[in-house]
C-alpha cells in the first residue's frame, strides 16, 4: 500500500475558499494563513461584486479549525485534548442539521455526545466559555443551550422550541441526578431515543377538559438534532449511572475521553482575540455545508479498523456490557472522520488522513471505556479498582497490610476488608505471609507481578 493511502499519512486536501483561491502562508496572520483576493480575475465563477467591494483585502483562513482552536484556547490547566474535544463538538453542532453519513439504508446524522472525565482544578466551567466569542462572531450563539429545566415537560418544551443545538453540562452528575428524579421519570429514556433518530417525536398531549386552564400540547416541527458536551470526574460519573444505563444504551452513546493530568497555571493568560475572526469564519462556512458525506475513499481502512475493534470488544470478559459500546463506537468513528475533514478542508469528501485522526480519537475513547467497564459501571467497582491500583503501584515487592490500611484509613474497616476480599477472590491481588522476627507480615501483590514475586520469595506462603 502506498504511504499516502495509510490513514493519518495522507496530506489534507487544499481547503476551498469563497473565491476558489488557495490560502498562502502569511506570518502576519494570527493563524499563519490568508487568502488574497486579486484586483481582477478572469474566472467567471468569482463574483465581480466581491472583487470590486474588497480589492486587495486579505481574508483570514484557518488551515485547520481544531488545531487553530486548540492554539487559541490552550491557556488553562486543562490539557490540549480538552480543547480539541470542544472544537470537535463545535463543528458537530454547526453541521448536525444538514449533514449526514450514508450507512446502509440509513443516513446517520452528526449527533455527538462528548464526555470529558477529569480531576478537579481543570477549569471545566471555563472550557466552553472560551468558545463563546467564536460562536458569537460566527453568528451561531443560538446553537448553545444553557437553560436548566424544572420538570421533564420543560425539557420537552425547550427541545421543541430549539430542536438543534449544543447542550453544555459542566457537571454531568448533576444532570444525571435530575434525570433520575421521579419528576423526570421517562425523560432520560426519551432523550436517549432522540440520538441519531430521523423521526419527528410524537406530540406530547395532556388531558383535555375543555377549560381555559388546559395545558396545550408540546409539538415538534422536526427531528431534534442534539449535541452534548459534558464534563465530570470518574467517581461522580459512576455514582450516578448503572449497568442498566449501559445495557439500555444511554452511556454507550457518549464518546468518552479521560483527560490527562492538568498543568499548573497560576495566572492564565488572555486568549488571543485576533484568532477569533478566522475561527469564526471557518465555523460559519461549516454551518453552510449540507448533504451526504462521501466516505468511499475510507471504506477499506474503516473495514480493517472495524474488524479488529469488534473482535476486542466481543472477547472482553464482560462482553454483554462491552458490545453496546462497540455498536456505538463504530459510528462514532465515521462521525469523527467527517468532523476532522470539515476541520481541515471544509469538505464532505472524507480522506484517509481524517479517518486516521478519528481512529486515534476512538482509541482514546476505547481506553476510557475499558476502564469504566473494569469497574462494572458502579462507584463501588471504581473504589475497588482504585485499591487495586495502589497495590499495583507498589510493584514487585508488594505492599504490607499496615501500609494499605494507612493508604485507605478514611474507610471503615468492613469497607476496606470487603474491597480487599473482592480483589483477592478475583485474583487481581494475591496475599502472602512473610516471616519476620515478630508477627508474620501480610503482603499484597498485584496480579501483574505475582509470578516474579513467587520466584523471588519461594519460602513465603500464599493465602
Amino acid at each position: 500500500m502506498s504511504p499516502e493511502l495509510v490513514p493519518g499519512n495522507e496530506a489534507p486536501e487544499p481547503m476551498p475558499t469563497s473565491t476558489g483561491i488557495q490560502p498562502q502562508r502569511n506570518e502576519d496572520s494570527p493563524l499563519g494563513l490568508t487568502a488574497t483576493v486579486p484586483e481582477a480575475t478572469t474566472d467567471p465563477s468569482v463574483s465581480a461584486s466581491l472583487v470590486e467591494s474588497r480589492p486587495e483585502e486579505q481574508l483570514p483562513i484557518v488551515s485547520d479549525f481544531i488545531e487553530g482552536y486548540v492554539q487559541y484556547a490552550d491557556i488553562l490547566e486543562a490539557p490540549p485534548d480538552a480543547h480539541e474535544a470542544v472544537a470537535a463538538e463545535l463543528i458537530a453542532s454547526a453541521i448536525c442539521e444538514k449533514v449526514f453519513i450514508p450507512h446502509g439504508a440509513d443516513r446517520v446524522p452528526l449527533d455527538l455526545w462528548l464526555l470529558l472525565l477529569s480531576g478537579s482544578g481543570f477549569g471545566r466551567n471555563t472550557l466552553v466559555s472560551l468558545a463563546r466569542p467564536v460562536m458569537k462572531a460566527a453568528g451561531l450563539m443560538g446553537l448553545i443551550h444553557n437553560r436548566t429545566w424544572g420538570s421533564r415537560q420543560a425539557l420537552y418544551q425547550m427541545i421543541a422550541e430549539h430542536p438543534a443545538g449544543l447542550f453544555v453540562w459542566p457537571e454531568l452528575s448533576v444532570v444525571l441526578k435530575k434525570l433520575g428524579d421521579k419528576a423526570f421519570a421517562g425523560a432520560k429514556e426519551w432523550l436517549t431515543d432522540l440520538y441519531d433518530n430521523p423521526e419527528i417525536p410524537e406530540a406530547i398531549r395532556y388531558r383535555v377538559t375543555g377549560k381555559k386552564s388546559d395545558t396545550p400540547p408540546i409539538e415538534f416541527s422536526q427531528a431534534p438534532r442534539i449535541n452534548i458536551l459534558a464534563t465530570s470526574s470518574v467517581d461522580w460519573f459512576l455514582s450516578n449511572i448503572s449497568q442498566e444505563d449501559a445495557l439500555g444504551g444511554f452511556v454507550p452513546r457518549w464518546v468518552v475521553r479521560e483527560l490527562a493530568r492538568g498543568r499548573s497555571v497560576p495566572f492564565p493568560r488572555r486568549p488571543d482575540q485576533s484568532a477569533v475572526a478566522a475561527l469564526a469564519e471557518h465555523l460559519r462556512r461549516a454551518h453552510e455545508l449540507s448533504g451526504d458525506a462521501d466516505i468511499s475513499r475510507i471504506r477499506p481502512h474503516y473495514e480493517r479498523w472495524y474488524s479488529k475493534t469488534q473482535r476486542r470488544f466481543s472477547e472482553h470478559r464482560t462482553s454483554s456490557l462491552a458490545m453496546p459500546f462497540f455498536n456505538r463506537l463504530r459510528t462514532h468513528v465515521l462521525k469523527l472522520a467527517v468532523i476532522y475533514e470539515v476541520s481541515q478542508s471544509l469538505s464532505l469528501r472524507v480522506t484517509p488522513h481524517s479517518l486516521g485522526r478519528a481512529i486515534r480519537a476512538a482509541q482514546a475513547s476505547e481506553t476510557a471505556i475499558l476502564r469504566l467497564l473494569a469497574t462494572g459501571l458502579s462507584r463501588e467497582g471504581a473504589e475497588v479498582d482504585r485499591m487495586a491500583e495502589v497495590i499495583r503501584t507498589a510493584g514487585l515487592e508488594g505492599i504490607s497490610r499496615s501500609e494499605l490500611t494507612r493508604a485507605f484509613q478514611s474507610l471503615r474497616n468492613f469497607e476496606r476488608e470487603g474491597r480487599l476480599s473482592t480483589l483477592t477472590d478475583s485474583r487481581k491481588a494475591h496475599r502472602f505471609w512473610r516471616r519476620t522476627s515478630g508477627r508474620n507480615a501480610e503482603i499484597f501483590v498485584h496480579q501483574d507481578f505475582v509470578a516474579e514475586y513467587r520466584r523471588r520469595h519461594p519460602n513465603e506462603s500464599e493465602a
